[in-house]
């Protein structure tokens, strides 16, 4: 099978949507602070600590969106060769994982899922959750494992993995 290279950093954030996000993010910043100038400095009875708290959590919703929209990733990668499986993903705690084709003995790909098992041969469990990438790439990806595994005579169970 030919080598499979996936560029998972490419696709950000436009300017314009980090821009849209930093502007909402502000505008309820604003309308959080007037609400709470409204109950607390000119005590109005319309206003309501409910709504000043839904606000703040709408607000740290916008932030967090936003600085995460921000943040340079490094690059995320999923690349299948003839000799090994390695990715690099994560966007707080970054991991990079590599696993020779000789070290897995079974591969397991439960039906309507975007996950893969890997049971290597020192007898350790590895599940690869391809649900943060595209569904046409995570089926690519799939798809080239599974005849991968195939052409090397790895075996394959179509199924949930169970102890």
């Amino acid at each position: 099978m030919e080598d499979l290279y996936f560029n998972l950093a490419k696709e950000e954030f436009s300017k314009g949507r980090k821009i849209l996000l930093w502007l909402m993010a502000i505008s309820t910043t604003i309308v959080t602070l007037v609400v709470v100038y409204l109950k607390y400095i000119k005590h109005d009875t319309n206003s309501t600590i409910g709504l000043a708290i839904t606000m703040a959590l709408v607000t740290v919703f916008f932030y967090m969106i936003a600085i995460l929209s921000s943040i340079k990733r490094k690059e995320h990668f999923f690349k299948i060769d003839n000799n090994t499986i390695s990715y690099h993903y994560g966007l707080m705690f970054q991991s990079h994982q590599s696993y020779n084709w000789n070290d897995v003995r079974k591969l397991y790909f439960p039906p309507h899922s975007k996950n893969i098992t890997l049971i290597l041969k020192n007898g350790n469990i590895v599940r690869t959750n391809l649900t943060w990438i595209e569904k046409n790439k995570s089926r690519m990806i799939r798809k080239h494992i599974f005849y991968s595994a195939k052409t090397k005579g790895i075996e394959i169970h179509k199924s949930n993995y169970k102890k």
